[in-house]
């Protein structure tokens, strides 16, 4: 009977991958996996400024406000109504000079998912992090890591234990690092997705032409 439950267990973890990878990532198409209740994440570069947009579609609020980032001073994090889907926007702009201060010191205490699960894909599982409260949200968490940065975003999501990585691209087609849906951990929390970025390719030009 364990051996059939734990079977069980398996195939329905294999049944929530094999469907992410069947609606979000066709082969050689460059397009991301799509989430339950969740519009995007897009990427951009703006004017030395890594920019993230997301829409929670399934979280509502009545008003917006702009959240400071610790150690951060260039950049922002916005939170408020989305007009076309009565949901949550979420806006995120990481200033290149934030990134290379933080991606080459100490400042930040390493952390890992919140809730204590190991970062995937990263060796150590863990990275330096800063976590923002957000109104409804719980926390949201910036990692910057000497290679890598990135962001984790609470979503409810309703499997548990599972935790799918897939490439990510920016809105050129470019892979720029991957994309990670975690479902809830063992206390029924935690969840949603970390978006992780490569410090190469496009961000390293960003960061290479960006003011001191």
């Amino acid at each position: 009977m364990k051996q059939l439950n734990r079977f069980r267990k398996g195939a329905a973890v294999l049944l929530v991958a094999v469907s992410f990878g069947l609606t979000g990532c066709g082969k050689g198409s460059n397009k991301n996996v799509q989430i339950d209740g969740v519009q995007g994440p897009n990427v951009g570069f703006v004017d030395g400024t890594l920019t993230m947009s997301v829409v929670l579609t399934q979280v509502s609020l009545n008003v917006g406000a702009r959240v400071e980032i610790p150690n951060m001073p260039n950049s922002y994090l916005e939170i408020g109504p989305d007009f076309q889907t009565n949901g949550t926007l979420i806006s995120i702009g990481l200033a290149a000079q934030d990134i290379t201060k933080l991606a080459g010191g100490d400042l930040l205490d390493p952390s890992t998912l919140p809730g204590g699960r190991p970062l995937p894909g990263v060796i150590d599982g863990q990275l330096p992090a800063i976590a923002v409260t957000v109104p409804k949200l719980d926390h949201i968490v910036f990692y910057v890591g000497p290679t890598v940065f990135g962001v984790f975003v609470p979503v409810a999501l309703p499997w548990q234990n599972y935790i799918g990585t897939f490439r990510f691209y920016d809105g050129t087609g470019t892979q720029i690092g991957n994309i990670s849906i975690v479902g809830e951990d063992q206390n029924k929390r935690n969840s949603g997705f970390l978006l992780l970025i490569n410090l190469a390719g496009k961000v390293a030009n960003l960061i290479a032409a960006s003011p001191n």
